[in-house]
């Protein structure tokens, strides 16, 4: 990444530029300097027209907003307006034909949950994005012939659902909706969903997580002992967001949102954020860089940044009326299994 940021990244070609920072992204290591020249090589690209194919803006956009790598808002239009004009059929109208030929639905997913993440949705944009992942005639096997697929992947499913919660919330206006019956019949057939390895956005886009670690179980037994009633893996289903807080998601119930730790009459939570929560910051601090400063609950923590899933997960359930405390792993650890202190630490919180 310093080599990069030194040398330039004129001479990476599109490609490069998206196997790169995905690349980062896998690995949840974010240098702020490379992903910034990085940026602003899009940038510039996208003004001398340089043309980017659908898998590179996918990776691109997956990438930054996974790492949370707070992209300027600059990018996502730039980038928005791009995909608007190469999807753009003969009649100057984007249909699932003309978008067929640039992305696939699985990378249109992409771009969807990286627009959730960074909050910002363009209206062109949306309506391409869903016009290319479910089409406009509620009819999945004409979805599927497009695009030469076998239907939509479990995870671009669930991150369907996550879209369009966070879109009904921040971007109403734009009265996007999922088909009718949706996700029946839109999903893989069970044979290919065996051989499937490739699913990228799984890493990231996945809120729902219900394994309880030893972790949890201790910092649970804490927060009791201090006089805080709670449950453990409190799970929020679809049908609980349909009928407590009036928004139409589809009908078919889904475990949606889980929270390690619930005070469930009060709506208060409890994250505990382990490892798979964080990505390490990798930039050389003797040298000057573009690293973006956070604030309050989520400011940086020496080397750990909290990444995109994290981020988007908090402001949904804040949305929906909780207020989540978040308590990063490596802060309770240190506590060395001192009974006394941890109570002092959860009573802080």
């Amino acid at each position: 990444a310093e080599g990069g940021v030194e040398l330039g990244l004129d001479r990476f070609t599109n490609q490069d530029l998206s196997n790169t920072v995905w690349a980062y992204s896998t690995l949840g290591l974010l240098h702020s300097g490379f992903f910034k020249d990085a940026e602003n090589q899009v940038l510039k690209r996208l003004k001398n027209l340089r043309p980017f194919k659908g898998q590179e803006i996918a990776n691109i956009l997956w990438s930054f907003a996974t790492l949370n790598a707070q992209p300027d808002p600059a990018l996502i239009d730039a980038l928005s307006s791009y995909i608007t004009s190469v999807c753009c059929g003969k009649k100057g109208v984007a249909d699932e034909y003309s978008i067929s030929k640039i992305f696939k639905r699985q990378e249109l997913a992409n771009v969807a949950w990286s627009c959730a993440v960074v909050g910002r949705y363009p209206e062109e944009l949306m309506k391409i994005l869903y016009t290319g992942i479910v089409g406009t005639a509620n009819d999945p096997n004409r979805m599927k012939q497009i695009f030469h697929d076998d239907g939509l992947q479990q995870s671009s499913i669930m991150t369907l659902y996550y879209v369009q919660l966070a879109a009904d919330i921040e971007a109403s206006k734009l009265r996007l909706a999922l088909p009718t019956g949706f996700p029946n019949g839109w999903g893989e057939s069970e044979e290919h969903v065996k051989g499937n390895g490739d699913d990228l956005i799984e890493m990231s886009s996945s809120m729902l997580t219900l394994t309880i670690s030893k972790l949890q179980k201790d910092v649970s037994n804490t927060f009791t002992d201090i006089g805080f009633e709670n449950v453990l893996e409190h799970v929020i289903d679809t049908n609980e967001i349909k009928d407590e807080y009036g928004f139409q998601l589809p009908q078919t119930p889904q475990e949606f949102l889980s929270i390690d730790i619930a005070n469930i009459g009060q709506k208060v939570g409890v994250e505990v954020d382990g490892p798979g929560h964080f990505v390490r910051l990798i930039d050389d601090n003797r040298k000057p860089n573009n690293k973006v400063t956070l604030d309050g609950q989520f400011a940086d923590k020496g080397e750990n940044r909290v990444n995109g899933p994290t981020l988007l997960k908090h402001r949904l359930l804040t949305h929906l009326g909780w207020n989540i405390i978040h308590l990063p792993y490596w802060e309770y650890q240190s506590l060395g299994g001192d009974r006394e202190k941890e109570r002092k630490y959860c009573k802080s919180l």
